[in-house]
């Protein structure tokens, strides 16, 4: 049995990991507004989402973690952000196999969840 070798000059995808930090989340965290965040962003990169995001409020032990997290399929893969207002931060995951526009999807981040300060990575896949 052979096994086939994806050539490395050709990626499979790429993740964007966006860390935002100092945020004003007042009147962000809340079902509608994920939900116009995935929407828009999505429009904005043009990915096709697949249903509704999936929210899950943390109210864990850990009151620094403590939050709404939510995850929006798209047709080839998924976003995931994760605001924490103790911590005035955001963390966002973008994977896709489809290219998009990272410094479109980077500078939208920061201007809806109002950040003053942002890391980011870009992991691109093999």
């Amino acid at each position: 049995m052979s096994k086939q070798h994806k050539d490395d000059s050709n990626p499979y995808g790429a993740e964007l990991i966006i860390d935002l930090h100092e945020c004003d989340l007042d009147g962000l965290v809340n079902k509608e507004k994920l939900t116009e965040f995935f929407v828009t962003l999505c429009e904005k990169i043009d990915m096709k989402r697949h249903g509704d995001p999936l929210l899950w409020e943390d109210y864990s032990d850990l009151p620094h973690l403590n939050g709404v997290s939510a995850m929006q399929f798209i047709e080839t893969s998924t976003i995931v952000c994760h605001p924490l207002p103790m911590l005035g931060s955001v963390y966002v995951n973008i994977f896709s196999c489809k290219e998009f526009d990272y410094n479109m999807a980077l500078e939208f981040c920061k201007g809806f969840w109002r950040a003053k300060k942002e890391v980011h990575t870009l992991v691109v896949r093999t």
